[in-house]
Formats: structure tokens, sequence, C-alpha cells
């Protein structure tokens, strides 16, 4: 490329290959990518909810799954009991399922929430997936919302898991429109 004293430093060429330094063209790495407004509050805010909805899921957890209230819930949803098998042992293998789906879910959304704040590219896949996978809560909490007798979290915690369902909803909507706007986590090509 020819020299072009009148470009100014960073401009961008017509071709998006290269970028201005102020005395040369300098070639841009492949898959580089800039920030648009929405790129760091999009960040945070993945960030932030991730980290919410990974406390908030544990501490509830601790704080209300136990044997009589799982023994609740379960009589509540008509559960019928295999013959053979006690209605404990029925109680702790739902206990024991419960907290574990509970604590892989919180450890992938903490990783996410640390690799949103960070920036990185290709945890908004991550990010996108597990937001949409909490968006699907906003239906599947609606059941218990009618009927909270046969869930072992009280009504006003389920109401707080169904804002913050409605909330990854509106995340991965937004994510959706950023990356087919822009890119991943709405970043830009150089020029474009």
């Amino acid at each position: 490329m020819s020299q072009n004293p009148s470009a100014a430093a960073g401009q961008v060429s017509a071709d998006g290959q290269f970028r201005w330094d102020g005395q040369q063209w300098v070639p841009i790495p492949p898959g580089t990518r800039e920030p648009t407004p929405w790129t760091r509050p999009m960040q945070l805010a993945a960030a932030g909810l991730f980290a919410f909805e990974a406390v908030y899921s544990v501490v509830t957890a601790i704080a209300f799954i136990n044997h009589d209230a799982m023994l609740k819930a379960i009589r509540a949803q008509g559960t019928q009991i295999p013959s053979g098998t006690s209605v404990d042992t029925v109680v702790n293998i739902a206990i024991g399922t419960t907290i574990a789906v509970i604590v892989f879910f919180a450890i992938c959304e903490l990783v996410v929430a640390a690799g949103s704040y960070l920036g990185w590219r290709w945890i908004f896949w991550a990010a996108l997936i597990l937001f949409g996978l909490g968006g699907l809560g906003a239906l599947t909490n609606l059941p218990t919302l009618f009927k909270p007798e046969t869930s072992p979290i009280p009504l006003p915690a389920v109401l707080v898991s169904e804002l913050a369902s409605i909330l990854s909803l509106g995340m991965f909507v937004w994510m959706l429109i950023g990356v087919i706007k822009f890119g991943p986590w709405a970043m830009k090509k150089p020029g474009a």
C-alpha cells in the first residue's frame, strides 16, 4: 500500500486489513474485533447475572433443600414410590440429585461470570447457551408458581428465581441480537 500522510493514525484501510499507525499501514491480525457501545455493558450484565444466579441457587439450596421439605414436595406432587423402596431412599436420592445439579450449574455460572467480566470471546457462546437454558426457566417455573406446595423452595424464593429466568431470557435475546448485528460480545470487525 502507498504511504498516505493525510490518513489519521488508527484509520482502517477500505479492505479492513490494515491500520495506519501514523507512518505506515500495519496489517491487522485475523480475527481482530473492536468493542461497540454494547460490548462492556453486555459483558458486565452477563457477569453480574451469572454471579447472582450462582450464589442465589447455592444459598437457596442450603437454606431450603432438606429431608422434610423434599418429602412434603414429593407427596404434593403425588410421586409414586416404587415397591421395595422406602420413602427415605427416594427423598435422599432427590436431595442428592438436586444438590449435584445446583452445584454443577453454579460452578458453570461462576466460570462464565469470570470469563464474561474478563471479556473472553470464546466464553460468549457458553454464556449464550446458559442464558438460553436459564430463559427456559421462565416457562418451566410457571407450574410451581401456581402450585407452590410441589416445590421444596418457598414461593418468595421461586418468584426471585422466576425473575432471574426472565432476566436470563432478556440477556439471551440481547446477546443474540448483538452477535447477529456485530459479532460475539457485540464486537465488530475493524472498519465495519
